[in-house]
């Protein structure tokens, strides 16, 4: 089974922090590679270099700045492979950026697609271009629309139309907050609390990664996506050398 698992962070890290995960990242990313239980888990830049955008009446609506004007906010994405929740929490809890940060876990939903560019983007080559990550923001008031039968059959259209072009790297809904588990381990020990790390009332529903675009380019994908007329898709780059 699959799951996503959001790194939370408050803001930059300690540079003591920071040199102990560049220390222990590589040892521990070649042991669950070998596992074959981590797809991939990439870092994005601050939110401060996001956009938000919405579609209402065939308007574009963009906004600068993330969507969550939160304390903690969302700092990278992890992709896993693993038997089951269980699992996926001990691979996360040894992570040596986990003794630092929360890493909040959630199963991905049956339409998970992965595109031809999965592999590169995995071992953080990004010579076709820097890689966005859009997020699909909802209210619970708003998930209905979501699977909605012809909404979904355009959402498919969308990222086939992307796959085409060879811009789509992976795209997936994720359970909602009630299918959340976040965690933190702290002197050693793993903490486990329900639900998310950020405390708001709206939440991620569906995450898309597309690449070889620039920001206006990725934020023109962000407002093609259907969703985008029904909810909020946060347009941010992962962070590239």
């Amino acid at each position: 089974m699959k799951y996503v698992a959001f790194v939370g962070t408050g803001g930059r890290m300690p540079p003591e922090a920071v040199a102990i995960m560049n220390r222990d990242l590589p040892g521990y990313t070649e042991e669950m590679e070998r596992r074959g239980v981590r797809g991939f888990g990439r870092e994005l830049d601050l939110p401060d270099t996001a956009v938000t955008v919405r579609v209402r009446n065939g308007e574009t609506l963009v906004t600068d700045g993330p969507f969550a004007e939160t304390k903690e906010f969302v700092a990278g994405v992890d992709l896993l492979d693993c038997a089951d929740l269980d699992e996926a929490i001990e691979v996360e809890a040894k992570s040596p950026v986990a003794r630092f940060l929360p890493f909040e876990v959630r199963p991905v939903g049956p339409d998970l697609r992965l595109g031809a560019g999965v592999s590169a983007f995995a071992r953080g080559e990004d010579s076709a271009g820097v890689p966005y990550l859009l997020t699909v923001w909802v209210s619970g008031s708003t998930t209905a629309q979501m699977a909605h039968e012809a909404l979904m059959r355009e959402h498919e259209g969308w990222r086939s139309a992307l796959d085409t072009r060879g811009v789509f790297v992976l795209g997936t809904t994720v359970g909602g907050p009630e299918t959340a588990t976040t965690l933190r381990v702290r002197d050693g020990e793993t903490q486990l609390t329900e639900g998310s790390f950020l405390d708001i009332e709206e939440f991620i529903a569906g995450i898309e990664i597309v690449s070889g675009a620039d920001r206006d380019a990725a934020i023109e994908l962000a407002a093609a996506h259907p969703l985008a007329r029904y909810h909020a898709i946060e347009v941010r780059s992962f962070w590239s050398e």
